[in-house]
């Protein structure tokens, strides 16, 4: 009961944040949480290219099992701005509170970045080279997104956990 609170509480305290956003500084947040679920798409889809599902079920989704609460104020920003429905955590399974019954919770392009940056070894080798490198530039300019996002919020509040 504990966590549902604090993560009802997380989300009431972004979102009277994103509500107070002036007119101006949305339509920076607009383009900027556009290309952030852009980039995570396509990371998804390069670790999806190798079927990395068959991965994942092969070790049992070990990296989502193990994750906990890294979903931040940035992130709940970008299902903000995109009007999509928000998910329901699991705090009751004991794993990773994102994590349903065969998959994850949150669609890739809203997943949070320890989540959709993380590739193990397994589908790291099937990647050709170019697309390493590809992913990694990739997982830089997110990293610079979640920091132009977090930027239009100077008292602070969207950067970390909301948990």
């Amino acid at each position: 009961m504990e966590w549902e609170r604090k993560w009802q509480d997380g989300v009431a305290g972004v979102a009277a944040l994103f509500d107070k956003l002036p007119p101006a500084e949305l339509a920076r947040l607009r383009p900027l949480a556009l290309a952030m679920r852009r980039r995570k798409e396509e990371m998804q889809e390069l670790a999806s290219a190798v079927d990395a599902a068959t991965h994942c079920a092969g070790c049992g989704g070990a990296c989502c099992v193990s994750g906990k609460y890294h979903f931040t104020g940035v992130d709940l920003l970008v299902f903000l701005v995109s009007r999509e429905h928000l998910f329901v955590p699991r705090f009751d399974n004991g794993l990773c509170p994102y994590l349903g019954d065969a998959r994850c919770l949150i669609a890739a392009g809203y997943r949070p970045f320890n989540c959709i940056t993380f590739i193990c070894d397994l589908i790291e080798d099937q990647l050709p080279r170019d697309q390493v490198s590809r992913f990694y530039q990739m997982e830089r300019e997110l990293r610079k997104n979640y920091g132009e996002i977090a930027s239009l919020f100077p008292s602070g509040g969207v950067a970390g956990s909301l948990l």
